[in-house]
């Protein structure tokens, strides 16, 4: 009896060991960012599509390996040599949900009471085969299909999100999703979905597939700054994202003149790239950015483990003396001079912020305020609410004052006064 109740037990331990690492819920709606939460003087009035309600869309590259229909698409974990784009579409909560339930969701401080987004299709536009060769009619349509969108948006950039390990293709569309959402809908966000094992357990191959997948980014970044009107191309790189990132950064650097020179905001949110290759990336590129970001958490338990993993440590979580003499003097002196900005996420400061939190970019609705301030009006830290610090070891970041909220507050105004003219500045507006 005793053997049936502990293989009993081993079993259900086992089955609940799989559930977590094979099984990968939607994405929810993320907590509304603080600009979005003060009812009586909203920042944005919604693209007019927001009255819709719940439809939202994207533009996308992967170079994961398609099967189905072109006009419904599915990318599977196998890595492809070539890159393909489209537009997917997705849907916030039921079908047929309101702006008002969304308004609604949105504000609600429990986070089951906030809906999952919904990957309904992906639609293929093109191939691109050999880049030297330059885009064909297809891709060449989708390229036409973004300036459309730029044309119609109050921003002149394109934004390029980047996801994490283990990651499925529905997730990271619904992380780029929130950004396209919380942009007011009005900004160009394009996916680029590198192929993940999308299991836990297979973290190593991701990180060595990253690497991979680079080139395919680099590619990606000089085919939208060569082929459309945008003013920058800006990258905003998540978790294990920043492997892919930093090294396609680096070759747009070197081998992409015309697009390193149009290189907008580069955002790293917990970055789990290893910390020397990262330091190393942003001495090529940084000269090119607008400015780069590294948003970081010392607690963050999932790159400690990443950390012992890789036998080194992560850009997120850094130890300064792996880095030569040399390199330690340029990262300190970049963040010195702010092309570099180091923001420390200390959620001693935060509230109800996870002292261990990974996924702070958009489970808190301070650091999420902190990259749409960013990404639409480009403030250097301290016009957008942070303060300075200096750490033991001399490098100086910019963290969360206590009375952040308060400072937003007292921001917005000035925010306001540098939207596009002819944007009306006292509209009603829901996240």
């Amino acid at each position: 009896m005793f053997r049936w109740l502990a293989f009993f037990v081993v079993v259900i331990a086992a089955s609940v060991a799989a559930f977590f690492v094979f099984y990968h819920p939607p994405m929810r709606l993320m907590p509304a960012p603080l600009l979005f939460q003060d009812g009586s003087d909203r920042l944005f009035d919604l693209a007019p599509a927001l009255a819709d309600g719940s439809e939202i869309s994207i533009f996308y590259a992967t170079n994961r390996l398609p099967i189905g229909p072109r006009d419904n698409r599915i990318y599977t974990v196998a890595p492809d040599r070539r890159l393909h784009v489209g537009a997917a579409d997705l849907r916030i909560g039921d079908e047929g949900s309101t702006l008002d339930q969304i308004r609604e969701w949105t504000m609600s401080g429990d986070p089951d009471d906030r809906p999952f987004i919904h990957l309904e299709r992906m639609r293929e536009a093109g191939t691109l085969s050999d880049p030297k060769e330059g885009p064909d009619a297809k891709v060449t349509a989708w390229l036409d299909e973004i300036n459309a969108e730029l044309a119609r948006s109050r921003d002149p950039d394109i934004l390029v999100y980047v996801h994490g390990a283990n990651t499925t293709v529905e997730r990271a569309a619904g992380q780029a999703s929130q950004l396209h959402h919380f942009l007011g809908r009005d900004s160009v966000v394009v996916l680029y979905a590198w192929p993940t094992a999308e299991n836990f357990l297979r973290y190593p191959s991701d990180i060595e597939t990253a690497f991979g997948a680079a080139p395919h980014l680099a590619e990606l970044i000089d085919l939208l700054a060569e082929h459309t009107d945008a003013e920058h191309v800006n990258v905003f790189t998540y978790s294990a994202g920043a492997t892919v990132g930093s090294d396609a950064l680096a070759r747009v650097a070197e081998n992409y003149p015309v697009a390193a020179d149009r290189l907008g905001e580069v955002y790293h949110a917990a970055p789990d790239a290893d910390f020397r290759g990262f330091v190393e990336d942003m001495r090529v590129y940084g000269p090119h950015a607008r400015r780069v970001t590294t948003a970081v958490n010392l607690g963050d338990s999932a790159l400690r483990l990443s950390g012992i993993v890789n036998r080194a440590s992560r850009a997120g979580r850094p130890d300064l003396a792996e880095l030569s003499p040399e390199a330690t003097d340029w990262l300190l002196t970049a963040a010195r001079d702010q092309g570099l900005e180091i923001l420390r996420v200390r959620p001693d400061d935060m509230p109800g912020l996870a002292a261990t939190s990974h996924t702070f970019w958009y489970d808190d609705p301070w650091v999420s305020n902190d990259v749409l301030v960013k990404l639409i009006f480009h403030p250097r830290p301290d016009e957008r609410g942070l303060i300075e610090d200096t750490a033991p070891s001399g490098a100086h970041y910019w963290t969360f004052p206590k009375d952040y909220p308060e400072r937003i507050r007292e921001l917005r105004r000035n925010f306001l006064s540098h939207l596009p003219s002819g944007t009306p500045d006292a509209s009603p507006a829901a996240p």
